[in-house]
């Protein structure tokens, strides 16, 4: 996953200040190829965070794109490796450690408390009024609906108390209630009542009696709209603090800069969400993983990551000072905030971008992908094009960067859990990690072992494992099912596109018909061969529209960072022409 999706894995603390309960710091770091060193004023990413002192923007895992330094010229190169080899370090890394005894340290506190975090769930453009969408976050399944009287949405646990049918699968009544697709039973989303039992008289007192009874209720939970995104509190809404008192969403201040252009996107993915987060947290890996993507092999040098401050229940901070592109665009911050928010932050005199990704824990061995990558441009232009490409077509190259590690990390989760459960292993002992380019990993794996309880917190009794491998690569592909079927933009383009092509396969039968007749005819030249070109062309682009409609329903195979083997762009272009 690479830590820079589209362009780049920056981010702008400009905008940061203007969050309340945010604290600013002033940092020294120390510019590339002796450069001399300038104060970077970097600021917490999430409003409002217990942390309450500790400043961070992050910086970006999923680098910018290597099409702008492609011509990059040797002599640059030559001082980015020498500027790169004098920052690896004297002695092999170590895992962080432990934070020492004090006021920012995290002992003697509770266990980290998985419910009482606000967790992202889609974005707002993708969601519909007229159906209930049905969510699992930390084992829990839920649905959510938009009132259609309050405008509000609302959440509930997706389970019917008459015979646990899930409510997903029902309907929005016209009071704005939820109403149960098997047995008709309606339930208020703002406190989780019953209002209608059909089976009973609607004189009768049994149905005062039934209405009246907890059992009858469903579980509501409270939800929030902000910054394009739906948020739910995963904890009863009866047993949450007064709003007042809960905790501040976890939102990215760089989003309200009126200069600031995001794209977005989501992905449910067939890995563990600590295997995501290791992953985006992981900046190393770009320039090998994401070859001929969004990095290049050649732009590679040793990276050496810093944490900033002690970890904390809350997360930590960390900084590359080099920063990516061989330092081309200066240091780069990081911060998780736990349990979900990572956002990697690059600053330069032109622009400001930011890479963020929230992993949503939904089942063992499986998560959502939120991400976001906001861009504050001093020039118009920039704006511009980021503005007029269609979304949907976007999402085509993004879920491709997504894809470039899916197969392997998939895969090696397994061969993890082998070594910690089988083997009795730790994590450091299971994985060799002898560089710096591992403390945020280690830093991660540390905070969820001894601060976290080890795993999110999935309900009692629930099989903890990781579900059996997928064993075919067009399972782990998959783009339908994970993506395209809940993105609005994706699946209206998939709708349109199949359209188009219906009428494009008609189009070029009459015009490859007309060439027949002209010819037939002996018409003039021109007519025949303008009827058969004609027909060509239409042809073709019913074709280039099959693959962009295949794009959207599975990944191609083999990632860009190897070219295909024979067998593999044979069996890729016939996959295709079965679009």
């Amino acid at each position: 996953m690479a830590s820079t999706m589209t362009r780049a894995a920056l981010a702008p603390p400009a905008v940061a200040s203007a969050r309340r309960g945010t604290k600013a710091r002033t940092t020294a770091a120390s510019g590339a190829g002796g450069k001399s060193q300038k104060a970077v004023r970097w600021t917490l990413s999430r409003a409002g965070s217990k942390r309450g002192a500790t400043a961070s923007s992050s910086a970006s895992s999923w680098p910018v794109s290597d099409a702008s330094t492609a011509a990059a010229g040797a002599t640059r190169d030559t001082r980015a490796v020498r500027r790169g080899a004098s920052l690896v370090p004297a002695a092999v890394a170590e895992p962080p450690a432990a934070p020492a005894a004090s006021s920012d340290s995290s002992e003697g506190k509770e266990t980290f408390n998985w419910h009482l975090q606000w967790y992202p769930v889609a974005f707002t453009s993708d969601l519909v009024d007229d159906a209930p969408l049905a969510f699992t976050l930390l084992g829990q399944p839920l649905v959510f609906w938009k009132d259609s009287i309050s405008g509000e949405y609302r959440c509930t646990a997706d389970k019917c108390p008459h015979r646990l049918a899930p409510l997903s699968e029902g309907r929005i009544n016209a009071k704005g209630e939820i109403e149960c697709g098997y047995h008709g039973w309606s339930f208020d989303g703002a406190d989780g009542k019953c209002t209608n039992i059909p089976q009973l008289p609607a004189d009768a007192p049994a149905l005062a009696t039934a209405l009246a009874s907890p059992r009858s209720c469903v579980t509501p939970f409270p939800t929030a709209v902000a910054q394009g995104m739906l948020w739910v509190l995963p904890i009863s809404t009866f047993d949450a603090p007064a709003p007042e008192d809960r905790p501040p969403l976890p939102l990215i201040p760089e989003l309200e800069n009126p200069d600031c252009v995001v794209q977005d996107i989501f992905r449910d993915l067939p890995m563990d969400y600590g295997t995501l987060l290791e992953n985006v947290l992981d900046v190393s890996h770009v320039n090998f993983t994401h070859h001929n993507s969004v990095g290049k092999r050649e732009n590679a040098t040793p990276v050496v990551l810093e944490m900033v401050g002690a970890l904390q229940q809350e997360g930590f901070t960390g900084i590359w000072k080099e920063g990516p592109r061989n330092g081309k665009y200066g240091s780069q911050y990081t911060e998780f905030s736990a349990p979900s928010l990572m956002r990697h932050t690059v600053i330069t005199d032109t622009f400001t971008t930011v890479t963020v990704v929230y992993a949503v824990p939904t089942t063992p061995g499986r998560c959502r992908l939120m991400a976001r990558f906001p861009f504050i441009f001093k020039s118009k232009l920039p704006r511009l094009f980021f503005k007029i490409v269609p979304q949907w077509y976007s999402h085509l190259s993004q879920n491709a960067i997504l894809e470039d590690d899916q197969i392997f990390l998939h895969k090696q989760e397994r061969l993890i859990e082998i070594e910690q459960k089988i083997k009795g292993l730790g994590y450091a002992q299971a994985c060799y990690m002898p560089t710096k380019a591992d403390v945020y990993v280690g830093a991660f794996r540390k905070w969820i072992k001894e601060m976290a309880g080890g795993s999110p917190a999935w309900p009692k009794g629930m099989e903890q494992r990781l579900p059996p491998a997928e064993v075919t690569r067009t399972a782990l592909l998959d783009r339908f099912n994970s993506h395209t079927v809940n993105c609005k933009s994706c699946a209206v383009a998939l709708s349109n596109l199949v359209k188009v092509r219906k009428v494009l396969r008609v189009a070029s039968l009459v015009a490859l018909a007309a060439a027949a007749a002209a010819f037939a005819r002996q018409m003039p030249v021109f007519a025949v061969v303008g009827s058969a070109v004609l027909a060509a062309a239409l042809a073709g682009v019913r074709e280039f529209l099959g693959g962009l409609i295949g794009k959207m329903r599975v990944g191609p195979y083999p990632p860009p960072r190897r070219p295909p083997s024979m067998m593999e762009a044979a069996l890729e272009t016939a996959r295709v022409s079965l679009m």
